[in-house]
């Protein structure tokens, strides 16, 4: 099935989704982004004039050769008995080229896989643009829980400050912890706004897709630490020859052949052939002219082009080969991407996070009770933070390798990201 098919019913399969997410004031979802890359983007809906271009140029290359209709006037305003227009002949005449070895149709051939060609390189770009978009709705999603983790850390912070407020206030924590936990504050603040200037960016950056510079929406609606099982290498290899690349080049192969076939027609040359009917002036007389001509050495002008498309056919299967190896080899390391991450992400949830929690609870405790010191309790909570973030950068990645694979695979992107409510 052609990407654009399995796009098509891809927004069949969310198109319930698309009607909630639409709603004022409702987070958008995944599919409500690609719907309205499909509908909007400027340069899918360019990408439909130049189908219509190409549809054009298949007719116009198979089109025989105009009849040409033609007048000659001999012996005009010449000297002598020729002066004047009583030794005028007018001849009136109708002719054709006829071109032999079926040069329209190998021409109109030629024109409808170059048509072949343009519809797979727009499959690629649509691909390019679903994935591109679900990259930038990846994103977004990653900078919505980042700023949640930096009011975390704003909170723990005043918590801190407030601890060591009161430690101080009894004289068991000199004034420099006081300044340390005051600049460790202003600086968890100022992580937080950096956070909302990304996520105005990520929203503009996210619009731009569909065409558009503001931003009709406030957040994503994303579950970015749910990861889907990933599929084993093997079946993601074998649909690999839905990849856009990979259909191009065989109809780029094809299109090599039809070339080398129209070059060969040039061997055969054309018949220019007219017929009319001439008029002598001076006897009032009336005659029928009839003409064949044909040029010389056209099966040696034909070589050099037989032998370019030759060349080119050649050249198509040796880029095919290594286009199909380069996809392969981009597939397997994406795969490896995948498991990783998964692998990094169920550590971090599983081990470090409870580890560090548990640390940062009997720290906080600890110092409070004045058996550690301030650079103890901050230790901990920088562990316990860096975890946390290690956890979403994890995630993310795991998403970014999927939404990758389905780009190779020539899929929708509809697995990069869970969006909640989406039927998987």
């Amino acid at each position: 099935m052609r990407s654009w098919m399995r796009v098509s019913v891809f927004i069949l399969v969310i198109f319930a989704d698309f009607a909630v997410a639409s709603a004022v004031g409702s987070p958008l979802t995944l599919g409500e982004s690609v719907a309205r890359v499909l509908e909007n983007n400027p340069h899918l809906q360019a990408a439909d004039f130049d189908a219509q271009a190409a549809a054009d140029r298949i007719r116009q290359q198979g089109q025989a050769r105009p009849y040409e209709l033609g007048v000659e006037l001999e012996n005009l305003a010449g000297t002598g008995e020729a002066s004047g227009v009583s030794e005028l002949e007018t001849t009136l005449s109708l002719g054709r080229v006829l071109e032999l070895g079926n040069k329209a149709r190998w021409r109109g051939a030629v024109a409808e896989l170059e048509a072949g060609v343009l519809r797979h390189e727009q499959d690629a770009k649509r691909l390019d643009l679903l994935a591109e978009t679900a990259q930038r709705f990846l994103t977004l999603a990653r900078v919505q829980v980042e700023r949640k983790l930096a009011q975390e850390r704003v909170d723990l912070m005043r918590r801190t400050l407030q601890s060591v407020e009161r430690r101080h206030r009894v004289g068991k924590a000199p004034a420099a912890e006081r300044s340390k936990a005051r600049i460790d504050l202003a600086r968890a603040e100022l992580a937080l706004e950096e956070t909302d200037h990304l996520l105005i960016n990520g929203r503009r950056e996210l619009s731009v897709m569909w065409g558009e510079f503001q931003s009709d929406f406030e957040t994503v609606q994303a579950d970015i630490f749910h990861l889907d099982a990933e599929p084993d290498f093997t079946s993601l290899d074998l649909r690999i020859e839905h990849n856009p690349a990979i259909a191009r080049l065989a109809t780029q192969q094809r299109l090599s052949k039809a070339r080398l076939s129209l070059a060969k027609t040039r061997g055969r040359s054309d018949l220019d052939v007219r017929a009319g009917v001439r008029h002598l002036n001076d006897t009032d007389d009336v005659g029928v002219v009839l003409s064949l001509s044909m040029p010389l050495g056209s099966v040696g002008r034909a070589s050099p082009y037989v032998h370019e498309a030759e060349a080119l056919i050649g050249r198509e299967q040796l880029l095919a080969q290594d286009q199909h190896l380069v996809l392969r080899a981009t597939l397997s390391a994406l795969h490896q991407e995948l498991l990783h991450a998964r692998d990094r992400f169920e550590i971090y949830k599983d081990s470090i996070i409870p580890e560090a929690e548990k640390a940062l609870l009997d720290y906080n405790k600890g110092y409070a009770a004045g058996r550690y010191s301030l650079l103890e309790l901050t230790v901990a909570q920088e562990t316990l933070l860096e975890a946390r973030l290690e956890s979403l950068s994890s995630a993310a990645e795991h998403h970014s390798a999927r939404i990758e694979i389905d780009r190779l695979i020539g899929t929708a992107p509809l697995n990069g990201v869970t969006p909640t409510g989406v039927s998987q």
